[in-house]
């Protein structure tokens, strides 16, 4: 008899993955309804909330609430990020 899945439970969250490369334009981004949770994958990340910068390498994490305005830029050649989304 095979095994039954585990039920999946999301609570609404989403999961994306993002290539970024230096030099390509960084849109600003506005989730009104949901904090975001940056991780860099790979590379060196600029992230810009609300006007006031950092910078975050391999395994850097940044919590984003939800409303804030922010950017997010390759601050060296290519990087990759993985974005959680949770609604409030």
């Amino acid at each position: 008899m095979p095994l039954a899945a585990p039920p999946q439970v999301s609570h609404g969250a989403a999961l994306t993955f993002e290539t970024l490369r230096e030099g390509d334009p960084a849109p600003e981004r506005l989730r009104s309804g949901e904090d975001t949770l940056l991780r860099v994958i790979d590379g060196l990340v600029r992230l810009t909330v609300e006007g006031e910068e950092r910078l975050l390498g391999t395994g850097g994490e940044a919590i984003v609430p939800a409303g804030a305005r922010h950017e997010l830029a390759s601050a060296c050649g290519e990087a990759r990020v993985m974005a959680g989304f949770r609604p409030r």
